[in-house]
């Protein structure tokens, strides 16, 4: 398989876990209704007219890691926020700031990777003010990364 094959369906999968963990994070859900939905969001896509190829397993493992690990992931984002709090991210936002998260911390992906990866989805998915919020994302990941690897 081609490596930029695998690069599209890993950007899949943490797409498919943001959306995930935002439906987890608005909706209230439990760990169980959590990865339902995740299942029920990757059979849904399959439906489609035009799937996209997934790594449903790489989605899985960011969910399942993000939602076993939330207050250490919470924690770290904390420490990185400057003047701002993490119940002020909206809900997608939170949800991709922790999936690079937990990439970063559990998952030992290059900061570059996390941080480039959660920018593209923010350019897909926020619903702030784009240019705004790409770069308010980008500084909080660094930020993240900082307090990770130092």
């Amino acid at each position: 398989m081609k490596e930029m094959e695998i690069n599209m369906k890993r950007h899949n999968g943490r797409i498919i876990a943001v959306l995930t963990l935002y439906n987890m994070d608005l909706s209230k859900l439990t760990d169980i209704e959590t990865l339902n939905a995740l299942n029920d969001l990757i059979i849904m896509e399959q439906e489609e007219e035009y799937p996209v190829e997934i790594d449903t397993l790489y989605a899985h493992n960011l969910v399942d890691g993000v939602v076993n690990n939330l207050n250490a992931v919470d924690n770290i984002i904390i420490k990185a926020l400057v003047k701002y709090t993490i119940d002020r991210l909206s809900y997608v936002d939170r949800a991709l700031i922790r999936v690079a998260t937990y990439e970063m911390k559990f998952m030992d992906v290059d900061p570059k990777i996390a941080i480039n990866e959660a920018v593209e989805i923010t350019k897909d998915y926020s619903a702030v003010e784009n240019d705004k919020q790409v770069k308010f994302n980008n500084k909080l990941l660094d930020n993240i990364a900082k307090v990770i690897y130092e």
